[in-house]
């Protein structure tokens, strides 16, 4: 096996959008932090997420009526994160529009003095599984800018996200937000577009040149303002989303739902519902974390995910 270090990984939850689409939901409290399923919350996907992966230091941009979602991450996951790392979160003032990469942009020295080597962009109202260290390991093979999450989806659907073409080298080389016209096929799978899932993955040096050239009175987003000079480059790479596998019986694969939109949030509960196990159980070795997790949980899956790092370790980095 290949000895390959593990970068020093800072992850950056964006969890500042008000969640217009979903009012009246949304009326008090911010979409990242509505309730999900069993005492559940949207943000706790995103966030089991990162600490099944073992990344365990990360940031959490908060703005709109964020009340209720630092209460969450005050009263459960911090105390979770800080055991090995640490979760710290920065709330925006309410009356700036700032765009996904400006939000970043606002916390930037805070983000240079921590370090890292890989910035990992995550959103916080995604419903969604992934192991990132696979990602990761993606990234790093590719030895680009940035890698960018991305799913299959029929091109009748491809109309409410943000498509990307590529190469046969996984570069990407073009994106289109919303296509209102012909909508980009997969090559070689035709009827299915590959659509972002707002995950992104940057080497923190190309991040900061990014940032450095952004303006801070005007609102910023990485996919229609900073990615496309990327893209020119032949700097940005897609990691498909099907290529993540996870340890033991999942019965919704590859599953991932944007619930943006008050259909498809009540869409993605009746999904989860009708799939239980896939939240939690005593056969599930990637549950989805809930407030009501009692301590003995936390320790048997903290070791059960030590177990898995270690078979998964020669997978990754050999």
């Amino acid at each position: 096996m290949t000895n390959v270090s593990m970068p020093k990984v800072l992850s950056i939850v964006l969890a500042g959008g008000a969640g217009k689409r979903l009012q009246p939901l949304t009326l008090k409290q911010a979409k990242p932090a509505l309730p999900f399923i069993q005492h559940r919350r949207v943000i706790d996907f995103v966030l089991s997420n990162l600490w099944h992966s073992g990344l365990r230091q990360l940031l959490v941009l908060t703005q709109y009526k964020p009340r209720s979602l630092h209460q969450h991450l005050q009263q459960f996951w911090r105390p979770v994160f800080n055991r090995n790392g640490f979760l710290q979160w920065y709330q925006a003032p309410a009356s700036v529009c700032q765009g996904t990469a400006g939000a970043v942009a606002a916390q930037l020295s805070v983000i240079r003095d921590l370090r890292p080597d890989v910035i990992a962009v995550l959103s916080a109202d995604h419903v969604y599984k992934m192991d990132y260290r696979q990602m990761l390991a993606f990234h790093q093979q590719q030895q680009v800018a940035v890698t960018v999450a991305a799913i299959a989806v029929p091109v009748a659907q491809a109309r409410q996200f943000g498509i990307f073409t590529v190469n046969d080298n996984h570069r990407i080389c073009g994106f289109i937000e919303k296509p209102q016209g012909e909508v980009p096929q997969i090559p070689g799978r035709p009827g299915y577009a590959l659509a972002s899932m707002g995950n992104y993955l940057f080497n923190a040096d190309s991040l900061y040149q990014l940032l450095d050239n952004t303006d801070p009175s005007q609102p910023v987003d990485f996919g229609h303002d900073l990615l496309p000079t990327l893209f020119r480059q032949q700097q940005a790479c897609v990691y498909d989303f099907s290529n993540n596998q996870l340890p033991g019986e999942q019965s919704l694969p590859h599953y991932w739902r944007d619930v943006g939109t008050l259909a498809a949030y009540f869409h993605s509960r009746l999904d989860v519902l009708q799939h239980p196990d896939w939240l939690e159980g005593q056969a599930q070795q990637w549950p989805i974390l809930t407030a009501n997790t009692q301590e003995p949980k936390l320790r048997l899956c903290t070791r059960a995910m030590q177990r898995l790092t270690l078979q998964h370790q020669h997978r990754l980095y050999a």
